[in-house]
């Protein structure tokens, strides 16, 4: 049988630029030639016309300081490692336009697709944090219906835009306790895997999952799903310090084969 993901391609790292994480683009090359790695791609936030503060994602200067030096280097160490250079697309369905003229600004090698933001009221309140300010009012809108739209979100974003990988599926409210899925919000990530298939976009085992909650995203039942349409995986570490690039990927292969499909 062949094997049913890559665990030589982090697919999913952050640096200092993205003002959520720490460790500068060279550190975190350097810890993936020290786990062995043969390709890494940096997957830093790009988010367009959100009304968040503080910003978790780079501002267009920043992208090009990000570019100049993963050209630097993607020069220096080609002999020791391949590196990549992505971007982390939150998808805001009021903004598509701008979104993709930013996109095409840029020497973007990779787009991981993801969907970071609530609106409501006139801002936006962060699906992912875990500061009170989104979650206190996220729980009184009722985490069931703010996953339903998260879910259409993330729907209508994957037939929208051209992305490579959908980024950890099912991590919105992931800091609210008892979070699960309904019958309803089951339907509706069918119809998403169905999305991904014919975009032929791969799906994303965030292995940061782990350190959450004991398992990778998305949940074991939906990668399962994933494998019955065919969908590809890939790995990715979300690395947000140098020693996170690469966790646990010498655990997936063990952890993947029993949701291999009959």
């Amino acid at each position: 049988m062949s094997p049913l993901i890559d665990t030589q391609f982090d697919g999913h790292v952050h640096t200092r630029l993205c003002n959520h994480a720490e460790g500068e683009m060279e550190d975190y090359v350097r810890a993936a030639i020290e786990r062995g790695l043969r390709t890494m791609c940096f997957l830093e936030h790009l988010e367009t016309e959100i009304n968040y503060q503080p910003s978790c994602w780079l501002e267009d200067e920043t992208f090009v300081e990000y570019f100049a030096e993963g050209a630097r280097l993607k020069e220096h160490y080609q002999d020791q490692i391949e590196i990549r250079l992505g971007v982390e697309m939150g998808f805001n369905p009021l903004a598509v336009e701008a979104t993709q003229a930013r996109l095409q600004h840029f020497p973007i090698e990779r787009i991981g697709l993801s969907c970071h933001f609530h609106l409501y009221e006139g801002r936006h309140l962060n699906l992912l944090s875990r500061r009170r300010q989104s979650l206190d009012i996220l729980a009184e809108l009722g985490p069931d219906q703010v996953l339903s739209t998260y879910l259409d979100t993330l729907t209508v974003a994957v037939a929208t835009v051209n992305c490579d990988v959908l980024c950890h599926l099912d991590a919105a409210l992931r800091h609210l306790p008892g979070i699960s899925f309904n019958a309803e919000h089951k339907i509706q990530i069918g119809h998403l895997l169905d999305t991904v298939k014919t975009q032929e976009t791969a799906l994303e085992i965030n292995t940061s999952g782990f350190d959450y909650r004991g398992s990778a995203f998305p949940a074991p039942w939906i990668i399962t799903e994933a494998l019955k349409r065919d969908i590809p995986l890939q790995a990715g570490s979300d690395a947000h310090r140098p020693q996170d690039v690469g966790r646990y990927f010498q655990d997936l292969p063990d952890y993947l084969e029993p949701l291999r499909p009959a």
